[in-house]
């Protein structure tokens, strides 16, 4: 057992509800924090900015940035090293912050990313076309997700440099860093130990962590995505790479609506592997990633040998 960790002895079920009540409570502290300091720095009253809507102003926006920038910290990255403290006596180590295997591997999980983007996209047009019985529970969660469309825009909708880069920082960086220590880093973990099969706790994993954002018409996909973060952190067993294909993916994004911003972009990003284009370059899409994936699976592999049922590495 580690030394001073002071709910070490819990056991895994008991770690978890414990980090579900501080993520929910740290999370909702910091949403409060961020609303207040962007209405008294931007002017608006704390309802305004919590408000979802006036995308077009951008004082707005960016009053909604450093909420959504506290937020993430609060809800994601200082919970995380809150509990490595706690479970395993040190803010670093439980979180398997070890250094990747080489070049080679990280460059190929970039590569992954990339090559997936047209499964991933016919994934999600499929998961738009999908219809819910109740026809006022579907015409909501499609509010939802076109709401959610227009924030993501007007958070990306830059034509400077040092919008980019702060773009990245929020939705890049910070995002990546912070949901895999959650979900990859701490969830999975917990969840291999209380399941004892990894595949099982992985799949838990991926389902929770496309439940959080809330978005129904956009689940598919990103369960898709979490389970590649997941099945990336069990084999390489570094948090860094899943850190990394994390950044990549989104990055992808921000960087598509700086030159659409710019209006130098069209929609072909959004548009490979859809009907506009024929599902095949889906069926391509996912080859040339599993082709990516076997090479970086031997590239790793030889360094970490992991147990069966924990998951955990025994030696490397």
């Amino acid at each position: 057992m580690p030394k001073n960790a002071l709910l070490a002895g819990l056991r895994p079920s008991e770690k978890f509800l414990f980090s579900v009540v501080i993520l929910f409570i740290l999370g909702l502290a910091f949403q409060f924090l961020g609303a207040f300091l962007a209405a008294w720095i931007y002017g608006f009253s704390i309802s305004d900015v919590l408000a979802l809507g006036a995308y077009d102003d951008s004082r707005y926006v960016a009053a909604s940035k450093m909420i959504q920038m506290l937020g993430s910290v609060g809800t994601f990255i200082i919970p995380a090293f809150l509990f490595s403290y706690l479970f395993d006596g040190d803010f670093f180590s439980y979180y398997k912050f070890r250094n990747p295997t080489g070049m080679a591997p990280m460059l190929l999980v970039i590569l992954m990313m990339v090559s997936v983007i047209p499964f991933i996209n016919y994934m999600a047009e499929i998961n738009l076309k999908m219809e819910i019985p109740i026809r006022a529970l579907d015409q909501l969660l499609r509010t939802l997700e076109s709401t959610a469309e227009e924030m993501m825009v007007a958070f990306t909708a830059t034509k400077s440099f040092g919008g980019l880069l702060m773009n990245l920082l929020m939705i890049g960086v910070i995002a990546a860093v912070g949901e895999e220590l959650i979900f990859r880093g701490l969830i999975q973990r917990l969840m291999t130990q209380m399941i004892k099969n990894p595949h099982l706790a992985i799949l838990i994993t991926a389902l929770l962590f496309s439940a959080f954002h809330f978005q129904f018409f956009s689940f598919l996909p990103r369960f898709v995505l979490g389970l590649v973060l997941g099945y990336l952190m069990y084999y390489g067993q570094s948090i860094w790479y899943p850190i990394l294909a994390h950044f990549v993916n989104n990055a992808m994004g921000v960087i598509y609506y700086y030159f659409n911003s710019r209006g130098s972009a069209d929609d072909m990003l959004e548009e490979i592997g859809t009907s506009t284009l024929i599902p095949v370059a889906a069926v391509i899409s996912l080859a040339l990633f599993l082709f990516f994936v076997v090479l970086w699976y031997y590239q790793t592999e030889r360094f970490t040998t992991r147990s069966p049922q924990s998951g955990e590495i025994e030696k490397g």
